[in-house]
């Protein structure tokens, strides 16, 4: 049996905080290692605990998931990073990603959507799923995301097989796997697919193939 998910809940409202622990508490593979009331405490936690995924809430006083993931990268602390948001809003979607989110999500979900976007999250892919706002993920949504940015490079048909494959939310392990690939030959194909596109990571590779309409 394979290590269970390490969480960090990040959550400023305390019922909220109370609700969340009690669904991950439900998902056997999921283990929740600590909880705090903002970003400022969890940036306390996390050099302790090393989480698996934070979970957190984007908006909290004092410092707020966008916050977090800011300070997160300031401190090289390379821990994914999923936010939940009570609003269906393109703005905060387009703020969650520019800051490195891997994850974004309405706190409106079931237990299932949740736990599998932690699973996602955890294993190197994203949670970034078209279901969760139509406006956020039709081309041309976040196109000021990568406003200033040159014309992308054109891909390889590998690389845009790769592409689409990371969009599903798979790990390179995972797609190593379904392409007859070892892992570092995965690895290859995204730091080219990322640097033919301008960005600087899997997130938003995936979104400005979106914006593209590549995927």
């Amino acid at each position: 049996m394979s290590e269970p998910i390490r969480v960090l809940l990040v959550e400023d409202q305390q019922l909220v905080r109370e609700g969340l622990k009690g669904l991950l508490a439900l998902c056997g593979d999921i283990e929740l290692v600590g909880e705090a009331e903002d970003g400022a405490k969890a940036l306390e936690l996390v050099p302790t605990l090393m989480p698996d995924v934070i979970l957190s809430d984007m908006r909290m006083p004092r410092l707020d998931g966008i916050g977090l993931l800011r300070a997160l990268a300031a401190r090289a602390l390379a821990v994914p990073v999923l936010l939940l948001t009570t609003f269906d809003d393109r703005e905060a979607f387009d703020e969650a990603v520019g800051a490195g989110a891997k994850g974004f999500l309405l706190k409106a979900i079931s237990v299932d959507t949740l736990a599998q976007a932690l699973r996602d999250v955890a294993a190197g892919g994203t949670a970034l799923r078209p279901g969760l706002t139509e406006r956020a993920t039709r081309p041309g949504a976040t196109e000021r995301a990568f406003e200033g940015l040159p014309d992308p490079e054109p891909l390889s048909p590998k690389e845009l097989q790769v592409l689409r494959l990371v969009a599903s939310g798979r790990s390179n392990t995972e797609i190593a796997g379904l392409l007859g690939n070892s892992e570092g030959v995965i690895k290859n194909h995204c730091s080219s697919i990322f640097a033919k596109m301008g960005v600087r990571d899997r997130t938003q590779a995936v979104l400005r193939a979106i914006d593209l309409g590549w995927i």
